[in-house]
């Protein structure tokens, strides 16, 4: 979501050095990577060497090495390409990929990732929006699910932290393909229990299938996406995630009261038992990892049929990269790094437990105040909603040098409506358009927040920045179902819940603002 960045002498700046002086010229805002290393090749026009640029890509942050021989093609420029160092190769996989046009099967693989983020979504939230359901079948209170709805977050991070990288050993594909299969089967079999302790049990295993396929779908997108189109892709196909939990509790007004709530755990198990047959059909294993893992397979030619026609594929290789080393967690804390660390893991945290208390609270809290079922479910697809259309509203502001502008609009907004609704009298109307307000400031900053959270740190302090903000950020998700059902048992009110909010999100935006100088925008120096 975040723009190149440049001019950080943390380690994500453009290697200026590398160029010649004509091509040194500071920028105001951050501009595109490819126009940019056009100007450095009118400059160096007639040189022998090589132009090489740091591609400053928040996903990758890869390098990008730029036409040889710049005199015998008459200064034309070829398409940068995400390589580590050296003179571009046609044969190289991330060249290829990055000169060909994107071909229909690429396409194909992107669509079925991103279908996979969306019913890996729709399935977080269904929890949240049967508990009052579940509760009054079972005769218990709703306070019971607590631990259930804890199970999901904390299996993601097992899920995604011990079984996804398996990937690397075993291929994409059969991970994927696994984790579907594990996703829809611990759903399907929610339909049939009959206490919340069994839920508990099938969430965890629900929440280590969503965390396996998650990276590893963004792993396979990321290898099949062109480098001057990565971050765009990745990014949208992120945004499905929520797309998904907003599409169930949209659905789930119709499904759950002309059906039964046992008929939503039907429908999300399915989805994903008919995207993993769909996946194994039609998807590809990756070609990178292929060309890594497996030189020679019969399946690399196979691939590079469809997306390269014409190219040898038996010359194809993937370079090889430096192994991506994560440091220390206390090296975040070092005098440069300590303040910007904070910021970012307290607004991380706060969003979290916030985002996840309202995810998977609020349809019982709405319920418990007097809506009707109808319009509590779509309170809940409110927050969602608010969620996608706040981070590609921050992000619009951000990709234009409003990195503090946008961060505190968001902040701003979310509690602004919290206040709202905790002090002004009820109304649906009103609270759905404030529900939507909050999910912006929620659901939406957490986005840009786990973007800046990379961006904003040197090349080799990334990975252990993004880790630990990620790990952080559930702790706060993990936290909020036990607050949230203390809440609910000690008699707190709907209104009063939201009002209580204020605290976590306020510190977060009173911390950003007084440490501003350290999250400059990019294409701004950024403080040290």
């Amino acid at each position: 979501m975040a723009a190149h960045p440049s001019g950080d002498r943390d380690g994500f700046s453009l290697q200026r050095e590398d160029l010649p002086a004509a091509a040194r010229r500071p920028a105001r805002t951050a501009r595109p990577l490819r126009p940019f290393v056009r100007s450095a090749a009118r400059a160096h026009r007639g040189s022998e060497s090589p132009v090489r640029v740091e591609d400053l890509h928040p996903v990758s942050g890869t390098r990008a090495v730029m036409v040889p021989k710049l005199k015998e093609t008459g200064g034309a420029i070829a398409e940068a390409v995400a390589e580590p160092h050296g003179v571009a190769d046609p044969n190289d996989i991330e060249l290829a990929l990055d000169s060909a046009p994107i071909s229909g099967t690429q396409w194909r693989i992107f669509l079925l990732c991103a279908l996979i983020m969306f019913v890996d979504g729709f399935d977080l939230q269904a929890l949240a929006l049967t508990v009052p359901y579940m509760a009054a079948d079972w005769g218990i209170v709703p306070q019971a699910f607590s631990l259930a709805l804890s199970a999901s977050p904390v299996a993601m991070g097992v899920g995604g932290g011990l079984l996804a990288p398996l990937g690397d050993r075993l291929g994409r594909k059969p991970l994927l393909v696994t984790a579907l299969l594990l996703v829809g089967s611990s759903t399907l079999a929610i339909a049939f229990t009959e206490s919340a302790a069994q839920v508990a049990l099938l969430r965890f295993v629900t929440g280590a299938g969503m965390g396996m396929a998650a990276v590893n779908a963004l792993a396979m997108t990321g290898e099949y996406a062109p480098a001057r189109r990565r971050f765009q892709i990745m990014a949208l196909m992120t945004s499905t995630f929520a797309l998904g939990a907003f599409t169930a509790a949209l659905v789930a007004s119709e499904i759950i009261v002309d059906h039964g709530w046992r008929t939503l755990y039907l429908v999300g198990g399915t989805a994903p038992i008919a995207l993993a047959a769909c996946f194994a059909l039609l998807c590809p294993e990756s070609i990178k990892w292929l060309l890594a893992r497996r030189p020679g397979d019969r399946r690399i030619a196979a691939v590079a049929r469809r997306l390269l026609p014409g190219h040898d594929a038996g010359s194809l290789f993937v370079r090889a990269r430096p192994p991506d080393e994560r440091r220390s967690m206390f090296e975040l804390f070092a005098p440069r790094y300590r303040t910007r660390t904070f910021v970012i893991w307290l607004a991380c945290a706060s969003g979290g437990f916030a985002l996840y208390l309202l995810m998977s609270w609020l349809p019982t809290l709405l319920i418990g105040a007097g809506w009707s079922d109808t319009s509590a479910l779509r309170g809940a697809a409110a927050i969602q909603l608010g969620g996608i259309a706040g981070s590609l509203g921050m992000s619009f502001l951000v990709d234009r040098g409003r990195l503090l502008g946008g961060l505190m609009l968001g902040y701003a907004g979310a509690l602004l409506s919290l206040l709202a609704i905790g002090l002004l009298p009820a109304s649906v109307l009103l609270w759905m358009l404030l529900l939507v307000l909050i999910g912006g400031g929620t659901a939406g900053m957490q986005v840009v927040w786990m973007s800046i959270a990379t961006v904003h740190f040197p090349l080799d302090l990334r990975s252990t920045s993004a880790g630990w903000t990620s790990a952080v950020s559930r702790f706060g998700a993990i936290a909020s179902p036990f607050a949230g059902g203390a809440a609910l048992a000690a008699g707190v009110s709907a209104s009063s819940m939201m009002l209580m909010l204020v605290v976590p999100l306020g510190l977060s935006a009173a911390a950003l603002l007084l440490a501003r100088r350290h999250f400059a925008a990019p294409g701004a120096t950024c403080a040290t």
